[in-house]
């Protein structure tokens, strides 16, 4: 849960009181000890590039500030790419009273003393991730790396997160909060404030102490976390404590989430409201339509029309009342001045639902983007999005109206599979929204190639994106410029196609539809993509690699394998052989299938031409580790079928 902004302020005589009640941690460089210039390997894992000696999370939630201190030790030549840091910096945070240093095996030290630079890291939705970059001076294998700094806010925090796993084993690492216990002007007004926690994946014993003003929390010899390709979310694998705060209402999960969806539900209601310019205003959009599904399409794509704040990036006081935007208060704001952030459409849409005669209902919905929802954990911040539910044909129909570029009938992937809230005057309750199936996000790749006698190939590549595999490089490119997307779309195409493919986008379209497919044709150039032995080329059977693949090359997996959504790949090569040439050899169509994957391929030969075809469908987005050996012998088949080659000869 996040401090309202206009959060009341503390008085002076609390802040005395809290400071004399809690000891300051402290922030001073720590001595190097016998034992951290004894380290030289990290155990149970030989050959561990460095290790983290030390790690140090202090944070005052009454001063407004955390405190953050990384030791880390060098052991070989790849360790010393951690004299990079990146240090990333919440939104509406701030970051001070940097220090680093470089501490050399004679105990000599090198005090960082030049610049440190900003870096966007993460760019989705319109919100940016800023990182702080700097380098640490003269770093040789078995330096000491050491930074320190803090992190500062002003009225408004995310739950206080602590993690506890890292990227490198750590040796020791010390945790430390300060509760806040002022009055909170947030949905519940209680005579006392309160903070809980939710831990996951912590060793046994590891238990965060109370200790009265705060709570602590002492770790040593804490593994490394090692992700997997195509696992789910990171952050639900790690070690980690997540704090929030509230009243009363936090010693259930049922009467928080029964009471926040009743206060959800009054505030949209109150926000739509009952306008009858809103009916007229539908009855024109609808314009005498009589299907109710084409009604809804109607309605669905005027709201989208409204300009969407949320995917903006985010502007100073004095550039919002340059634009003149207004906070809207009702649903009749946002149609007439036709601006609004992502609720405030889909809110705009179920009104306009309504006013046309369909029972449309809100829902909060959680994201698996960077992690899985966690009833226990009590923090509004999980439900922050809201789809709309609605009968048609006698079926649930979800729409996504406040997902810029979301089409009808879709949901964006990130809130699907996952426990949604439906708004209602009792408080609500609690549904798995669905995962759309295959058939709605396709990537068609065709190509036209001309074989040429010395093993090189050149020609056009069309690829057309549906469903989610368009929203989500529609959404991706919000973060970036002409020149961005079109290297992007290279770089992807670049990385299907065959070792030293040069390609080049020669047109787009469609970025800015929902409804339609978003198209990118390419000429491309392949050097060497056809073996030649004498008088024969052999060529490989698909040009495009699903890069999927990449998560079965070992033998065993710990954690599941996942994709984000279902999807398919369909993909047609026409090669035209050089003249003079003939079909010696073509391998045989394949169609493997399991409960829920299948790929289906097709190699036929016609007047000079090789046509070669491919399908993929992948029906699920999880697959515990158990199923791993009969997923892996899938995709290690399909790479197989990708990687047989037709042989084409000359006399």
């Amino acid at each position: 849960m996040r401090f309202c902004q206009s959060r009341c302020l503390v008085s002076s005589l609390f802040l005395l009181a809290a400071v004399s009640a809690c000891a300051q941690r402290s922030e001073d460089w720590l001595p190097i000890t016998p034992q951290d210039r004894q380290i030289k390997d990290v155990p149970g894992d030989p050959g561990a590039p460095a290790v983290q000696l030390y790690y140090a999370d202090f944070r005052d939630d009454v001063r407004e500030s955390e405190f953050i201190y990384t030791r880390i030790k060098v052991l070989n030549e790849k360790g010393k790419e951690y004299a990079n840091v990146e240090i990333e910096i919440p939104p509406h945070y701030s970051l001070s009273d940097l220090q680093a240093r470089t501490i050399h095996p004679d105990g000599s030290i090198v005090e960082f003393t030049g610049r440190s630079f900003e870096k966007l890291i993460v760019g989705y939705r319109g919100e940016k991730l800023i990182a702080r970059t700097f380098t640490l001076p003269a770093v040789t294998v078995g330096s000491i790396l050491e930074y320190k700094y803090r992190l500062l806010w002003s009225h408004y925090f995310f739950d206080p997160l602590w993690n506890v796993q890292h990227e490198l084993y750590t040796v020791k690492e010390s945790f430390w909060l300060r509760r806040y216990t002022g009055p909170l002007q947030t949905r519940h007004l209680s005579d006392e404030t309160r903070l809980s926690y939710v831990t996951s994946n912590m060793p046994a014993g590891a238990v965060p102490k109370d200790t009265g003003p705060g709570v602590e929390l002492q770790m040593e010899n804490v593994p490394a976390f090692k992700p997997e390709p195509y696992m789910p979310p990171a952050a639900n694998f790690k070690a980690q404590v997540q704090f929030f705060y509230g009243g009363r209402e936090i010693e259930s999960p049922d009467v928080f989430w029964r009471e926040l969806g009743r206060e959800w539900y009054e505030k949209s209601e109150h926000f739509i409201g009952n306008h009858q310019e809103l009916k007229t205003a539908a009855a024109q959009i609808i314009a005498g339509e009589t299907d109710p599904e084409k009604k809804l399409r109607k309605l669905y794509a005027r709201a989208q029309q409204t300009r969407n704040l949320s995917y903006e990036r985010q502007r100073s006081g004095e550039e919002s009342r340059g634009e003149s935007l207004k906070a809207n208060e009702n649903v009749m704001d946002v149609f007439n001045r036709d601006y609004g952030f992502r609720n405030e459409i889909a809110e705009l849409f179920a009104a306009l639902a309504r006013a046309a005669g369909f029972r449309a209902e809100l829902m909060r919905v959680s994201t698996r983007r960077d992690r899985v929802f966690d009833p226990k954990l009590l923090s509004e911040n999980q439900l922050e999005a809201e789809i709309v539910r609605l009968k048609l044909n006698g079926s649930d129909l979800f729409l996504d109206p406040g997902t810029r570029f979301c089409p009808f009938g879709l949901i964006a992937w990130t809130y699907t599979s996952e426990p949604a809230l439906q708004l209602d005057k009792d408080g609500g309750s609690f549904t798995v929204v669905p995962t759309a199936t295959a058939d709605k996000s396709v990537s068609h790749r065709s190509a036209e190639i001309t074989l040429h006698g010395d093993g090189s190939a050149q020609g056009e590549v069309t690829i057309e994106f549906k469903g989610n595999d368009a929203l989500q490089r529609r959404l991706d490119a919000l973060d970036t410029d002409d020149a961005g997307r079109r290297q992007n779309l290279e770089d992807e195409l670049r990385s299907w196609l065959p070792s030293g493919a040069l390609v080049r986008l020669k047109g787009e379209q469609k970025w800015n539809s929902s409804e339609e497919p978003l198209i990118a044709q390419f000429a491309v150039e392949l050097p060497g993509v056809a073996t030649v032995a004498g008088k024969r080329l052999a060529v490989p059977a698909n040009l495009f690699r699903s890069i999927q693949s990449d998560a079965f090359a070992v033998n065993e997996r710990r954690y599941p394998v996942y994709f984000p959504y279902t999807y398919e790949e369909i993909d047609k090569v026409a090669l035209h052989i050089p003249e003079g040439y003939s079909l010696e050899t073509i391998p045989n169509g394949q169609d493997v299938k399991l409960s829920s994957t299948r790929f289906i391929t097709t190699r036929s030969y016609n007047q000079g031409q090789l046509l070669l075809t491919r399908a993929l469908v992948v029906n699920s987005i999880y697959f515990q580790p158990e199923q791993y050996a009969m997923l892996r012998n899938f995709f290690n088949k399909l790479r197989a079928a990708d990687e047989e080659q037709a042989v084409v000869a000359r006399p």
